[in-house]
């Protein structure tokens, strides 16, 4: 019992450490955003320290494309393109350090990619509930947000359900995940 909660005080400090060096709360959790809505950027306009930094994290991702966006103050870009076996890709990219860096990485998955306990959380919290969309969001650090989407139909609009994936473990989030 007792290195359980050594175990458990170890990673709350860490996890303090990481999150004031960061400036604020762990995101994901009920924080409010605001944002100018993304635009499509053409990929001259996408500064080239941009660009850098998405080829240096997936030298092997043609980007084809590139949307910007102000998040609390925050310029984001979403660089897409396609690996070299077809499938598509999005780097979320903003300034870490006075430097900019992949913040998430966001790619279309089947519900067989899907951890079974993940998979178990959806249902469980939406019995019968069939996505027509799942989107991967690696955080980069070992959390992973699964988007599962159903579309619009009948006159209602898309739905979406969020679940967490962080060591084993899968939670269903009450509030959308905000990076």
């Amino acid at each position: 019992m007792k290195s359980t909660v050594i175990d458990h005080l170890a990673l709350w400090l860490a996890s303090t450490i990481v999150l004031a060096a960061c400036g604020g709360a762990h995101p994901g959790h009920g924080q409010s955003v605001e944002t100018t809505g993304k635009e499509v950027t053409g990929l001259a306009a996408v500064p080239a320290e941009v660009l850098r930094a998405a080829r240096d994290a997936r030298p092997e991702l043609q980007i084809d494309s590139a949307e910007h966006e102000v998040r609390n103050g925050q310029e984001y870009y979403d660089i897409a393109g396609k690996m070299p076996d077809g499938s598509e890709l999005e780097l979320d990219m903003t300034t870490v350090d006075g430097g900019w860096a992949v913040v998430e990485i966001q790619q279309d998955v089947s519900m067989a990619d899907i951890p079974d306990r993940a998979r178990q959380a959806l249902s469980s919290a939406n019995p019968d509930w069939v996505p027509t969309r799942i989107i991967e969001s690696d955080q980069g650090d070992g959390v992973i947000i699964y988007e599962f989407f159903l579309g619009p139909g009948a006159g209602a609009a898309e739905t979406k359900v969020e679940v967490k994936w962080e060591n084993g473990a899968a939670e269903v989030l009450r509030d959308e995940w905000v990076h």
